[in-house]
């Protein structure tokens, strides 16, 4: 498997919906690769897993110290750096990216073995592709799905993109995944297309709004779209989420 890091930290994202692990102390493992671009990724220098040739890892939980490992990493090491960096408190084991079911096999070979050992495993995912989605639904506890909005520039049908991102809530559903939806917004997000998402979503799962950073958008603006969610989907499915692990100073 292709990786970028693994390292302990908190959940900074997801707000307080159901589905979310916002504030729960996680090992992050991060794939290389991506299929999507969207323009404000934070993650760029991952998106091309070829190109990434070697991994970084955490020496000690929390310590931010780092060593390398070359790609592509070998299961058994990535197994032994997790349960090093293992501090008994641990909800999840967070397989985020990049796109992690881009690796399928490798990521379901990882999620097994987390589970064999007792952890809960948590995934974050574009969504993009429902079918490999599928092939690990069942192994997935929690999952976090993106909703790419038109600003995102992710890809030239952003529609046919939400639908396959809606198509991949719903699987995970149907394995009872505790799952909720991410939608970054930035200031030239437009109302109707919340409407559009909150309208495909509606009893489905709840979704959270997150501002692209830097942000860029004006809480009259978040304000407006936590609204018309609210009103569409119910008061409890629909949340607020922060980068807060930037604001802590942490990854």
């Amino acid at each position: 498997m292709f990786l970028a890091e693994i390292f302990n930290s908190w959940q900074g994202e997801g707000g307080s919906v159901e589905g979310s692990a916002f504030g729960r102390r996680q090992i992050f493992v991060r794939f290389a690769g991506c299929d999507l671009f969207c323009w404000w990724c934070d993650s760029k220098q991952y998106l091309i897993a070829s190109q990434v040739p070697k991994y970084r890892y955490e020496i000690k939980p929390f310590s931010g110290r780092f060593e390398y490992k070359n790609n592509p990493a070998k299961i058994e090491d990535v197994i032994n750096i997790i349960l090093n960096l293992d501090t008994g408190d641990i909800h999840s084991i967070s397989y985020t990216g990049g796109e992690p079911t881009l690796q399928t096999k490798s990521l379901k070979e990882l999620m097994d073995k987390m589970r064999e050992v007792g952890f809960k495993n948590y995934l974050e995912t574009n969504g993009s592709q429902p079918q490999k989605v599928k092939e690990v639904a069942y192994l997935t506890d929690y999952a976090c799905v993106d909703i790419k909005d038109e600003t995102a520039r992710a890809a030239k049908d952003w529609r046919d993109l939400v639908l396959r991102e809606i198509e991949s809530i719903k699987i995970l559903k149907e394995h009872n995944v505790k799952v909720f939806a991410k939608l970054v917004v930035t200031k030239d997000t437009k109302a109707e297309n919340i409407r559009w998402y909150a309208e495909l979503l509606k009893g489905t799962a709840p979704m959270v709004i997150q501002p692209k950073e830097p942000i860029d958008i004006s809480q009259k603006q978040l304000m407006k779209f936590y609204n018309i969610i609210a009103g569409i989907m119910g008061k409890e499915n629909v949340g607020l989420s922060f980068q807060v692990h930037k604001y802590l100073g942490v990854l």
